[in-house]
């Protein structure tokens, strides 16, 4: 067992980015290493992607009931969201839902997210000076789940609003916890609109869901159909947890390729390096630093001996950095191949229902930002959010040369 030097669940140790440096010295010790929540609470930091990957895949005996939610966003989570969930509940609203992310529906939708993307980005140029964060890589995701929920357009700057506060959750600037009651709204209107859908059916996404059945649900004593309050609080996820991957992703990737002009250069001309720089960008970024589960039995990982309530944290940002599993890991490389990231989660039953979404999300944006980025120059610093959760920046300034 270590003793961590540093407070992981302090915002503060995150204010001028990801510690990888002592990451990497953790990485290098025995065992696994104990901390403290903010609360009290004690824990177990997991900093090797062997370990994360383990846990991830072994529901049985790590759960994510009540919650997978440290530090600031350690709430009472009710109703519990699908991320507070195990099997049997889990695997039922998964494959409820699971006709919302069909391929066949994310194909039909690429050529409508690319259309956000360049409409984005010709704002951008008009204006000469903006703000990626606050101006392209919040609105894109934003609006691409709006477009999927198929929420009326009048009502949408109303909701982007809210989800500003959702994306730096934790933040003073935004209330500190502030990103809570944002939550909140964004969930009573879904809620709302589900319930109204309920009783005038159309072809839209909320009707998919309502229409939904899982056959064999009597067999195991579950209902076949979600609520309309199910509904309500699956699309409300949806919109947060969506928002906040693809939003530090953008603002990654831009940081990256301007920090990186070789291997912007070398994606310009090599498009056939998108799928790969995608991968990698999620690598780099590491959108969701952590998650955390709660041992329901007695164990063991990396020789330490857990018992039944302790609680572990999966940090996603150190495992995506191991050099036992990617080769020269501090090196951002557009064409790196073998890249078992897990920017959306280590596998087993709680990977990302929307990941496929979010490359594509991704994917389009590099694809219409690939040939203006050389034209563009910081305006001013970069701004971090005050948070351990995301690898968020709140504004980035940039201008056209």
């Amino acid at each position: 067992m270590t003793t961590q030097e540093l407070d992981l669940m302090d915002p503060k140790a995150f204010a001028d980015g990801i510690p990888h440096d002592h990451f990497r010295r953790l990485r290098q010790t025995e065992g696994l290493v104990r901390g403290t929540d903010t609360d009290g609470e004690s824990l177990w930091h997991l900093v090797r992607h062997r370990d994360v990957a383990a846990v991830s895949r072994d529901p049985k005996t790590f759960s994510s009931s009540p919650t997978t939610m440290t530090s600031i966003r350690k709430v009472d989570p009710s109703p519990p969201i699908i991320t507070f969930l195990d099997s049997p509940e889990h695997t039922r609203i998964r494959k409820l839902t699971f006709k919302a992310f069909a391929p066949a529906r994310l194909a039909a939708m690429e050529a409508s997210i690319r259309g956000i993307v360049d409409t984005l980005l010709a704002q951008a140029r008009e204006r000469g000076s903006f703000d990626l964060a606050e101006d392209i890589a919040l609105r894109l995701p934003f609006e691409v789940l709006l477009e999927l929920l198929d929420i009326p357009h009048e009502d949408r700057a109303m909701m982007l609003g809210w989800a500003r506060g959702t994306v730096n959750l934790g933040d003073e600037e935004y209330g500190g916890d502030g990103g809570q009651d944002a939550f909140q709204q964004i969930h009573a209107y879904l809620q709302d609109f589900a319930r109204h859908r309920a009783g005038r059916r159309t072809d839209d996404c909320f009707s998919l869901l309502l229409d939904a059945r899982l056959k064999g649900a009597d067999r195991l004593g579950l209902p076949d159909r979600l609520t309309p309050d199910e509904v309500g609080l699956f699309a409300s996820t949806l919109i947060t947890a969506g928002s906040e991957t693809t939003y530090c992703s953008v603002t990654g990737a831009v940081l990256a390729l301007l920090d990186f002009p070789d291997q912007l250069a070398r994606l310009r001309a090599d498009r056939s390096l998108m799928p790969s720089a995608a991968n990698e960008v999620l690598r780099w970024v590491t959108p969701v630093t952590h998650f955390a589960r709660r041992v329901v039995t007695d164990t063991v990982v990396a020789g330490q001996p857990l018992a039944e309530g302790e609680t572990v944290v999966m940090w996603y940002s150190s495992a995506n950095r191991d050099e036992e599993v990617f080769t020269d890991p501090d090196r951002f490389d557009v064409a790196r191949t073998a890249n078992p990231h897990l920017s959306f989660g280590g596998g087993g039953p709680h990977v990302c229902i929307g990941n496929a979404l979010a490359v594509m999300e991704l994917r389009q944006f590099l694809e219409g930002a690939a040939d203006l980025l050389p034209l563009l120059e910081a305006a001013a610093p970069p701004v971090r959010s005050e948070t351990n959760f995301m690898n968020s920046v709140k504004y980035l300034p940039l201008r056209f040369r």
